[in-house]
């Protein structure tokens, strides 16, 4: 049997935190065919997972409760697990509601989270709390292994784990998002993309008579944008993950098919979200890329939206600027090493976190300290 597991060999020094400690994804037990678990960056490091098995995979805290389930029947949440409403923080949380107590013991509260058997989680045991690199791993030009990591599982009532490692890789380059499409698309309607080191944020001013409407990653309505007010759409996935990268707990069951569930977020024209279609991708590009030491495209992107009956989309590409291109561009121009337009700023703000990383002589690893109950 295999077992669909997509072992993310991390991103790059670029990607957000210190870009040091990575946590790679080794194995999963038991092995399911139609459960496949990746490790991304987005907000902090986190587990992605889809199940499309008959089975539900549950995930267990290291206090020993249930906190997460994946199955034919969605996605659920344990409301009585402190494990539950840290993995939907970036940087975990240090106080939980009265109900949330650790242990094997206690009565878990389900509750429905999204429809579709997929979920990510910010799961802090992929994120070690702070260590000194010794100046022969610095030095290395290969990854080095730094610890290890487990999260236990059950697929059904058998009982598994999910098993890795934490790696120090040397800084290689940086990402950086550029907005390709109009960014006066439409008479009163402007779009602009801030481009950041993982995930780029995207504004939209409507001063338009008509609404904008931003579709989801699944084609659903997720923001509707103006004239007057601000509106979400509480049960779009897409929604649920910008809840999540924002350090809040979902506040509806997820469901990219149901009808439009609104909820105002802004009395005004204006609204500025992190769009993760747009993120930088989740490995390295491949070392060939790098060698070549030029700025290469890795990613194209589009994020379609409604004016009125109009459909548009912004568009846009992602690129990786190795170490040695950045290098070369600020030696060009150190003043303004871009173009004029503003678009590499992230690019070179990535090569400054670099070049401290080569030179400095102990480098504390500040991944993202680990905080759970």
């Amino acid at each position: 049997m295999l077992l669909g597991v997509v072992a993310s060999a991390g991103p790059v020094a670029g990607h957000g935190g210190d870009g040091l400690s990575q946590p790679v994804l080794e194995t999963m037990s038991p092995v399911v065919p139609g459960i496949t678990v990746e490790v991304a960056y987005s907000a902090n490091y986190q587990f992605l997972v889809s199940n499309t098995t008959t089975q539900a995979v549950t995930f267990l805290a290291d206090t020993g409760e249930p906190f997460l389930r994946v199955g034919p029947d969605g996605v659920e949440g344990n409301f009585a697990s402190p494990t539950f409403f840290a993995s939907n923080v970036p940087n975990g949380r240090d106080t939980f509601p009265p109900q949330a107590k650790a242990g094997p013991d206690v009565p878990p509260i389900w509750r429905k989270l999204a429809r579709q058997p997929n979920w990510g989680w910010y799961d802090h045991r992929l994120h070690p709390t702070e260590q000194y690199l010794p100046a022969d791993v610095q030095k290395a030009t290969q990854p080095v292994v730094l610890g290890r990591w487990k999260v236990p599982l059950r697929v059904g009532d058998q009982p598994g784990e999910l098993s890795g490692r934490f790696e120090y890789r040397p800084p290689t380059g940086s990402f950086g998002m550029v907005q390709k499409s109009s960014t006066t698309p439409a008479t009163g309607v402007r779009v602009e993309v801030a481009s950041g080191r993982v995930v780029p944020a995207i504004f939209v001013e409507n001063r338009s008579p008509d609404p904008v409407v931003v579709l989801g990653k699944d084609g659903e309505p997720f923001a509707r944008i103006g004239p007057a007010i601000t509106e979400v759409n509480l049960r779009s996935p897409t929604w649920a993950e910008i809840q999540q990268a924002s350090g809040k707990d979902p506040s509806d069951e997820a469901d990219a098919k149901a009808e439009p569930k609104w909820d105002k977020v802004s009395d005004g024209p204006t609204w500025t979200w992190l769009e993760f279609r747009a993120a930088a991708p989740k490995t390295d590009p491949p070392a060939t890329v790098i060698a070549q030491g030029k700025a290469v495209t890795v990613k194209n992107w589009s994020i379609p939206y409604l004016v009125g009956d109009h459909r548009q989309a912004i568009e846009g590409i992602t690129e990786f600027l190795p170490l040695a291109a950045m290098r070369a561009r600020a030696e060009t121009n150190p003043a303004n090493p871009g173009d004029g337009d503003g678009s590499d700023l992230p690019l070179y703000l990535g090569a400054g976190l670099a070049a401290a990383i080569l030179g400095t002589g102990i480098w504390l690893v500040t991944s993202k300290t680990r905080r759970t109950v």
